[in-house]
């Protein structure tokens, strides 16, 4: 996430109650983490230790320009006029702008290997990484500073926080900056920019974007007979218990962004009016046979023992791919995000028996059109700050949004390319000869339905939602709810998530 609140690709807020993975017996009942031959943990300490490094609540409406709500015009949301670039210019000598972020191990190494070359690249503006350990703890301090004063130039905020950010008048539209300078988008993948969109106004710069991907091991499949992997969820609960049979089978990460993609690409809303996108969100509506057919069909591969799984956040976050490499599953679901990282561990050759294969999600049904939402996160401008370090941090965002920025940061974490001038570069050309793995979750973004659904939910509350389809998820798992009752539950559990909310700050 990406995602959950993580990048995931992201990626949230802390949702585990558990230090150990989920996992059942064959009745759904929770039993002990399973271990291998050797009596340890489901755990490679190199692999382990190299993952959990790599990704690791709302104060409200105060001073500063209105940011538009849901359902605001673009035209009256993000006028030119918001953003003060003639600051910068009329300034005299260097300014200095801290940026809050999120990247770890490959990922940041890549961000501050970027950052020192816009430094040295010119005079004006200087730029301090803030590395932040996850995602979740940087909208943790970032909703603190909002009421002791410490907010950063540029924060680094996951999908999920969109509309939270949105609700908290703090941050510059960068549609206004893009107005005064006549940014050009066209450029970019017209899915990625809508995913940062409240009410038609681009309130964040995409950066860091991911969609989550089907890793698996091509060993596995051939020992089990399977010739290619699954493209629907029907083909993934056969291929799960096609490889259980021959010793390995899937490992499930329990992660709610799995669920609201899988329904993306049925093109199904999960929260009302237009996903949040033409307007507040103030009900779950994917309570339907869509859903109902999905968490069915992960009950299935759960409850028979043919998927084991693991929690997306806390020291088990990585179980999944770490079983991978321990040659106990022979497939799983995550962001691309961490291609980097895994690239470079499986090039030491401690892992012979992997061959890793990157396919696209295993979307819900062939006869459906809809398309994977985006995920991962975006750049805000503060309007805290002052002027001329709110157009210095404009100057910035767009530096690594440039072709050869998003070019470098592709090949250097696996995140996706957003603009396709960065995919005719030869750095990323030269990365999809040789990995063709990257350029799965890029693909994902260029084809498919643009709408609303497919863009993902604006929620303002939404670590808060994610924990009412995880825990109702699990409910399926270790209570044996049946999945028609835990799709109801999570959807009535949603809307009182939303009704808080809303009247906590006076939408509708």
């Amino acid at each position: 996430m990406p995602y959950f609140p993580r990048h995931r690709d992201g990626r949230l807020a802390e949702m585990a109650a558990t230090s150990h993975p989920v996992r059942h017996d064959d009745h759904g009942r929770r039993r002990a983490p399973r271990r291998c031959e050797a009596g340890r943990p489901l755990r490679h300490a190199a692999l382990g230790a190299a993952l959990a490094a790599l990704l690791g609540g709302v104060v409200l409406a105060g001073p500063g320009p209105a940011v538009p709500v849901a359902g605001a015009a673009a035209s009256s949301g993000a006028p030119a006029s918001l953003c003060p670039l003639k600051t910068l210019a009329h300034h005299k000598g260097t300014v200095n702008i801290d940026f809050w972020e999120s990247m770890v191990t490959a990922n940041g190494k890549t961000l501050a290997t970027l950052t020192d070359k816009f430094n040295s690249s010119q005079s004006k503006v200087h730029v301090t990484l803030v590395q932040q350990p996850s995602y979740t703890t940087t909208w943790t301090k970032y909703q603190a500073g909002l009421s002791n004063g410490q907010l950063p130039d540029v924060v680094q905020l996951t999908s999920t926080d969109l509309q939270a950010i949105t609700d908290s008048r703090s941050a510059l539209p960068v549609q206004a900056c893009m107005k005064a300078t006549h940014y050009g988008t066209a450029d970019f993948l017209p899915r990625v920019l809508d995913a940062f969109k409240v009410g038609g106004v681009q309130v964040g710069m995409p950066f860091a974007v991911s969609t989550p991907v089907l890793f698996y091991n091509k060993l596995s499949f051939q020992a089990a007979g399977i010739s290619s992997p699954p493209a629907t969820l029907g083909q993934l609960v056969a291929d799960a218990k096609a490889l259980k049979a021959h010793g390995t089978g899937m490992s499930l990460k329990l992660d709610p962004w799995h669920l609201e993609t899988w329904l993306a690409t049925a093109n199904q809303y999960f929260v009302n009016n237009g996903n949040g996108r033409t307007g507040r969100a103030t009900k779950a509506v994917f309570s339907g046979a869509a859903a109902r057919k999905i968490w069915t069909d992960l009950d299935e591969i759960v409850r028979s023992g043919d998927a084991v799984t693991n929690l997306a956040t806390g020291p088990t976050g990585f179980d999944n791919l770490v079983a991978i490499g321990a040659g106990q599953s022979g497939m799983t679901i995550d962001t691309p995000a961490v291609l980097g990282t895994v690239t470079a561990l499986l090039a030491t050759g401690k892992f012979p028996n992997v061959q890793l294969g990157v396919a696209p999600f295993p979307v819900f049904s062939t006869k459906v059109k809809g398309g994977i939402e985006p995920g991962g996160s975006a750049l805000y401008i503060s309007n805290r700050v002052p002027k001329v370090q709110q157009a210095a941090a404009w100057q910035y965002i767009t530096f690594l949004d440039s072709t050869t920025s998003q070019a470098t940061w592709a090949a250097g974490t696996g995140y996706i390319p957003i603009r396709t001038s960065s995919t005719e570069t030869a750095t990323v050309q030269k990365l999809w000869q040789t990995q063709p793995g990257y350029k799965v979750a890029y693909e994902q973004l260029l084809h498919g339905l643009r709408s609303n659904a497919t863009a993902g939910a604006a929620i303002g509350p939404y670590p808060q939602v994610r924990q009412a389809e995880l825990t109702t998820e699990e409910s399926m798992f270790q209570q044996g709810v049946s999945p028609t009752k835990a799709v109801a539950t999570a959807a009535s559990k949603i809307d009182r998530v939303l009704a808080r909310y809303n009247q906590r700050i006076g939408g509708s």
